[in-house]
C-alpha cells in the first residue's frame, strides 16, 4: 500500500474545521496536526480529530512529517504562512483570497509561480457542477463568444460580522464570481468602475453592497453584485445568480432555492445543498471536491487547475474595484 500523505490544517474555524473533516474521510490521507491559536477550541479539536494539536503554525511548519497543509486563516494572515510552509517545502492548499492586500498577493505569487510542489487557492466555486458546466460550453463553442455576463452573490449579515476587520467584501464575496469569470473571458481584464454603500457595517469599516462593471480587452463587460446585510433568518446562506450572453447562446444559474426547501416551526429555510453539506454524516459537495483535487495532485505529481497567477489575477480586479471605489471613477488594472 502507498504511504499516506500527512496532512495538516491550520486555523480550526468554520472552514478549517470542514478541511479536517474532510481529510478524514479520505482513505489516502492521514491528518496528523491541527493549529488553532484559541486554546479552548484546540483542545477541542484535539480531541475531535485525534491529532496533535498546535498553537503557533511556526513550530507546526517544522514538523519535516507534514506534507501537505490547508491554510484557513483570515485573509489578512496569509502572507508570512505561506512564506513559511514553502521554507518548509509543504504542499499548500490556501483557502481564498490569496490575500487581503495586492501587495501580499504578489509576494505569495512570486514564491509560489515556479514552486515544485502543489500550491492552490480554494476557490471552490471551479468545482461546482454548475459553474464548471458553463466554461465546458464555453470551451467547446456552443455558447460563442462572451457579449455580457451579470451576477449576484447575496447573503446574511451574520458572515460579516465574523470577519469584522480581517477582511471586505470585494476579496471575501465577490471575489468567487471574479474568479470564474477571468476563467470564463480567457481575456484581461482592463477596467473597472465601482460603487459601493456601507449602512448596517458602516461602524465597522466594512461595506455592505458593492456594484462594480468590469470591462476585458476582448470588449465583453461582466456586471457584479455583492451584498452581505441580508437579515438573519433569511431563508437561504447564499443567494447567487448569473446570467451569461454569448453570440450563439445564454446561460443562466439560480441557486437561491438551492434545490430542497423545509417549512417548520423554525421557518422557511432553502439549506445549503452545493458547498459543504454533509451527506451520511460526512461533509460532501464543492469544497469536498476541492479537497480531494488537491489531494489527488499532490499524489499523482500533478499541478491545480487553479494557478498562483489567475489567483492573484481576480486579487488585482478587486484592488481596482477598492480604487474605483475610494475615487469616484472607473479606472484601470
Amino acid at each position: 500500500m502507498e504511504r499516506k500523505v500527512k496532512v495538516a490544517v491550520i486555523g480550526i474555524g468554520q472552514m478549517g474545521t470542514y478541511h479536517a473533516e474532510i481529510y478524514q474521510k479520505l482513505p489516502q490521507v492521514e491528518l496528523v496536526a491541527i493549529c488553532e491559536y484559541n486554546d479552548e477550541k484546540r483542545a477541542k479539536a484535539e480531541q475531535k480529530f485525534q491529532c496533535q494539536g498546535y498553537k503557533d503554525y511556526h513550530d507546526l511548519l517544522k514538523n519535516p512529517e507534514i506534507d501537505a497543509v490547508s491554510i484557513v486563516l483570515p485573509d489578512n494572515m496569509h502572507r508570512e504562512c505561506v512564506e513559511l510552509a514553502v521554507q518548509h517545502n509543504k504542499h499548500i492548499l490556501l483557502e481564498k483570497p490569496i490575500a487581503k492586500e495586492l501587495e501580499d498577493g504578489e509576494a505569495i505569487y512570486e514564491i509560489t509561480k515556479n514552486y515544485d510542489k502543489v500550491f492552490t487557492v480554494g476557490f471552490l466555486l471551479r468545482f461546482d457542477p454548475r459553474f464548471n458546466m458553463v466554461k465546458q460550453r464555453l470551451d467547446n463553442g456552443e455558447l460563442g463568444d462572451i457579449i455580457h455576463l451579470y451576477c449576484r452573490r447575496n447573503s446574511p449579515i451574520t458572515g460579516p460580522k465574523r470577519y469584522i476587520g480581517a477582511s471586505d467584501l470585494s476579496m471575501h464575496v465577490m471575489i468567487h464570481d471574479i474568479d470564474y469569470i477571468n476563467w470564463y473571458m480567457n481575456s484581461n481584464p482592463v477596467k473597472v468602475f465601482a460603487k459601493s454603500r456601507s449602512v448596517l457595517l458602516k461602524e465597522n469599516g466594512m461595506n455592505d453592497v458593492i456594484y462594480a462593471i468590469v470591462t476585458y480587452e476582448n470588449g465583453a463587460i461582466a456586471c457584479l453584485e455583492a451584498c452581505w446585510v441580508l437579515p438573519e433568518n433569511s431563508p437561504t446562506i447564499i443567494d447567487d445568480k448569473l446570467e451569461l450572453v454569448g453570440t450563439k447562446g445564454v446561460a443562466y444559474i439560480d441557486s437561491c432555492d438551492q434545490g430542497v426547501k423545509f417549512v417548520s416551526d423554525e421557518g422557511v429555510s432553502y439549506p445549503d445543498s452545493r458547498h459543504w453539506y454533509y451527506v451520511n454524516g460526512e461533509v460532501s459537495g464543492d469544497l469536498a471536491e476541492e479537497v480531494m483535487a488537491f489531494i489527488n495532485n499532490v499524489v499523482s505529481g500533478t499541478k491545480s487547475i487553479i494557478t498562483p497567477k489567475e489567483a492573484l489575477d481576480s486579487l488585482r480586479v478587486v484592488d481596482a474595484i477598492e480604487r474605483s471605489i475610494k475615487e469616484g471613477k472607473e479606472v484601470e488594472l
